[in-house]
């Protein structure tokens, strides 16, 4: 059965159909998930307790928005420069995706510098120029704290090894679309095993080793040997969505997504078991032996360096929900589209600002996520997204913000 076949009431489908002016352009499902991803991100960097993140605090298995960016930026570049490979030569395809990553890379020193002259002016900047282990409230410094010397701030900046924890992923993006032309060289060549077998091997290599590879900061948070895995396996299933559609409508395919939905419903219910310190336990169950799914947690989904456990969680997840999108896409449209889609459309927009309304965030409440006001905390991250969501709507700073 196809994914877009679709269920009907009173002859009317609830399926996702793309209109024909569509074709070849954006898959509304994509924006609709990066968008639910960015607001699990949102809610985690305002690190104050609310019924947000009662929902999206690891509340989908064991995962987070972060995984769900990596992959489905991935999956949207693959198959876009697949398109424009059809028509453009090798080289135009490679410049543009390595201009990508300067644009990304001056991203990160823009923020990394405008947060510094914030401080600098006397601005608050606590928030985003500290990371706090808010259970134990040990704070880690994310820029230097003695004056240092010219030299060494250049190269703190220049090689990414300061910054807002908040936006480290930018770093990671930068590091994988450097490489990304070589990816599309072996798929362009019709050598994806040989791409996803060094991927693999890339990917164990750091969890035997934990070998790191560059000096930037956000290699402490995501591990380039480690998540570059997830990324290469979005690409690969962008550049072959085509075929990949076709599979799922034979016995083959949807026995793996059966299988796969199978696998989330399970690791859903287990995610359910585990504890989260910051959240009363009242929110989870106790079926399973919390030290149980604690050593399950630790040594097989770990989020840092993204353990083999979270990242079939990551693909069960994103199967799963976008085969539910694809059968109940007119109800989920109607109610949740008009906010999530938007901000899925303008992601790297969206995730540029969204440090800057974490800082105004902080002035206003202090982080902390064991103080339970859940009225005026829910207030705080309802009032962020809203704002982010009418800066992505109203376009507001777009000929100096990146999209």
């Amino acid at each position: 059965m196809s994914l877009s076949a679709g269920l009907s009431i009173k002859g009317m489908s609830l399926a996702y159909h793309a209109s024909p002016q569509a074709a070849g352009k954006r898959d509304l499902r994509i924006d609709f998930l990066r968008g639910i991803a960015l607001i699990m991100m949102v809610a985690a960097h305002i690190e104050i307790t609310s019924v947000v993140n009662i929902f999206t605090w690891e509340r989908f298995g064991l995962t987070t928005g972060a995984e769900g960016f990596v992959i489905l930026s991935g999956f949207v570049l693959g198959f876009l420069k697949k398109q424009q490979l059809e028509r453009d030569h090798f080289l135009t395809v490679a410049y543009s995706i390595l201009r990508r990553a300067v644009t990304l890379y001056f991203i990160n020193i823009t923020i990394i510098l405008s947060i510094l002259v914030l401080t600098k002016i006397g601005v608050n900047t606590y928030e985003t120029t500290h990371f706090v282990e808010r259970f134990s409230g040990t704070a880690y410094s994310m820029y230097p704290t003695d004056g240092g010397s010219l030299e060494s701030w250049l190269n703190n900046i220049l090689f990414l090894q300061i910054g807002p924890h908040q936006t480290q992923i930018l770093g990671l993006y930068f590091y994988l679309l450097l490489i990304t032309p070589v990816m599309f060289y072996l798929l362009y060549h019709k050598k994806a095993l040989l791409l996803l077998g060094v991927s693999l091997t890339l990917y164990i290599i750091y969890q035997n080793n934990r070998i790191i590879l560059t000096s930037a900061q956000f290699e402490f948070a995501f591990p380039l040997l480690s998540w570059q895995l997830i990324y290469v396996l979005g690409l690969c299933c962008g550049w072959y969505k085509d075929e990949l559609m076709s599979l799922a409508k034979n016995n083959f395919g949807v026995f793996v997504i059966g299988l796969l939905i199978v696998i989330f419903f399970i690791l859903l219910f287990i995610a359910q078991n585990r504890l989260n310190p910051f959240l009363p336990k009242s929110f989870f169950l106790h079926i399973i032996p919390i030290n149980q799914v604690n050593w399950m947690y630790d040594n097989l989904a770990a989020k840092n360096a993204l353990g083999p456990l979270r990242v079939l969680n990551d693909i069960a997840l994103l199967v799963t929900m976008y085969v539910f999108l694809s059968y109940f896409w007119r109800p989920m449209n109607y109610l949740f589209s008009w906010f999530l889609v938007p901000l899925g459309q303008n992601s790297l927009y969206t995730f540029i600002l969204h440090v800057y309304i974490v800082l105004i965030a902080s002035f206003f409440v202090k982080f902390n996520l064991l103080e339970y006001h859940w009225l005026r905390n829910t207030l705080v991250h309802c009032a962020s997204l809203l704002f982010l969501w009418w800066l992505a709507k109203s376009q507001v700073l777009r000929r100096f913000v990146p999209n």
